[in-house]
């Protein structure tokens, strides 16, 4: 009897644990609780952002190669201002922009526009 509670309480253990995946964070809704952005960007080779994400905590990317002139990042939701990072690789320099994302649009992705910047 005691081992049949031990595994009863162990499944119901997994179950919550489950279901608290499930129902986490998740990814926002388009256009609803934050936006996937892209950056245009001239000088850099790299890029870095740093922000609030949809679950209102603060994140940061790792250093994403930036060899187009609109670089997308898929995945990654963001509400606020965003501090955007460049590096070059030539020259070893490195480069701050800044781009403010709405909570919520009509579109759910947000172009920062760090052209003349990074």
């Amino acid at each position: 009897m005691l081992r049949f509670k031990s595994i009863t309480l162990a499944a119901a253990g997994l179950g919550l644990a489950a279901a608290g995946l499930l129902t986490g964070a998740g990814t926002a809704a388009a256009g609803g609780n934050g936006q996937q952005v892209t950056v245009s960007t001239r000088w850099s080779d790299q890029i870095r952002i740093c922000g609030r994400n949809q679950a209102d905590e603060q994140s940061c990317t790792g250093w994403i190669a930036s060899p187009n002139p609109w670089t997308p990042l898929p995945g990654w939701w963001w509400k606020g201002e965003l501090v955007i990072q460049g590096y070059q690789q030539d020259t070893g320099d490195y480069r701050v922009g800044y781009c403010d994302v709405p909570t919520s649009q009509a579109d759910n992705w947000t172009k920062c526009n760090l052209y003349g910047t990074l």
